[in-house]
């Protein structure tokens, strides 16, 4: 059952610490969490890294992950070269939200549909060099994530998650990698990069959920 469209105005209204004359506004953060949750829907062997990365893609884009267009090719050259086949059901592109709104493109079926690496590249590199997400942002996402996961019936899931929001946190939001049992069950294989540069080549196979 997609419980998100149903919770986001609750967890939307949550509060997170910290009086509001001490905090700086935070601009909309719904369509991020509308994405989580059909995210969670979907990986059920996803774990609290893994729950964090997605929120860190969403908030912060792929920034941190390319020093330079060179460094990019080569690694998606690499990536490609190690696929594998294809996984059952995989889709071409799954939401992050966020502002301006992302998606991760699959790799796997962005080559069986005969994707320009070269062209997804360029779009990376593009998304990359987008201004965007702040530390607070993060905060308020990482607090919704937290009791949303509860009301998704994954309560286990909430302290682990408010623990590594917290050491994290003192990290600076730092990204980090996917836990070795979502690696085991989803082989994840994408890049991340902006929605309507992943729309305009024909790389959403259907329309993105808001």
């Amino acid at each position: 059952m997609r419980l998100s469209l149903f919770l986001v105005p609750l967890l939307v209204s949550a509060t997170v610490p910290g009086s509001e004359a001490e905090q700086p506004p935070v601009e909309n953060v719904g369509t991020t969490m509308v994405a989580f949750g059909a995210h969670l829907d979907d990986h059920h062997a996803a774990g609290v890294e893994d729950l964090y990365k997605f929120l860190h893609q969403a908030i912060y884009g792929p920034g941190h992950a390319i020093p330079n267009r060179e460094a990019a090719a080569d690694w998606m050259d690499r990536e490609l070269d190690g696929l594998g086949p294809s996984l059952e059901g995989e889709p071409a592109s799954e939401s992050l939200g966020g502002e301006p709104p992302l998606v991760r493109v699959n790799l796997r079926p962005f080559v069986a549909s005969g994707g320009d690496p070269d062209l997804l590249v360029d779009a990376f590199v593009a998304s990359a060099n987008h201004d965007r997400g702040n530390s607070r942002r993060m905060e308020v996402v990482l607090s919704l994530a937290a009791s949303y996961v509860q009301c998704a019936g994954r309560g286990e899931l909430s302290p682990e998650l408010k623990a590594l929001s917290t050491e994290l946190a003192e990290q600076g939001y730092p990204a980090i990698h996917h836990s070795e049992a979502y690696v085991d069950a989803y082989r994840p294989a994408y890049r991340v990069v902006d929605e309507a540069l992943a729309a305009e080549h024909g790389w959403c196979d259907e329309p993105i959920e808001r």
